[in-house]
């Protein structure tokens, strides 16, 4: 990784919906952006059945970490990933299924956001 490289985990919070999967991953991998060292987790809280068809569709891509969770809530797989799971990468990005990149700076943007500003995240907070 070059020394102004960036990396990111790209967190897809995935429930029952795998054509959007499949979308969604289709244009996160489009729109990666040079700067940035991109790994994505598919956090899928659907059934067995479609665990098993998204194991398929990404069980063998370098670039995809799949990890099942309960099907609670989507706050709840990500709890899941950030607590029990080492992710090394500089910074942390989640998106939901039904949500798609469409430019090679959709992460460029939030990271210099957190940088230049100093702070601990950019979007938005959920409590619950």
């Amino acid at each position: 990784m070059e020394n102004n490289m960036k990396s990111c985990t790209i967190i897809v919070s995935h429930y029952e919906s795998l054509s959007f999967l499949k979308a969604c991953i289709r244009q996160i991998r489009k729109y990666k952006n040079p700067k940035i060292e991109q790994h994505i987790i598919i956090c899928d809280q659907s059934s067995q059945y479609t665990f098993d068809l998204i194991l398929l569709e990404y069980g063998n891509n370098d670039d995809v970490r799949i990890v099942q969770t309960k099907p609670l809530y989507s706050g709840y797989g990500l709890d899941s990933i950030l607590r029990y799971f080492i992710i090394k990468s500089d910074y942390i990005a989640q998106i939901h299924v039904d949500a798609f990149p469409i430019h090679k700076n959709w992460l460029s943007m939030p990271i210099a956001l957190i940088e230049k500003s100093k702070l601990a995240f950019v979007g938005q907070l959920q409590c619950v």
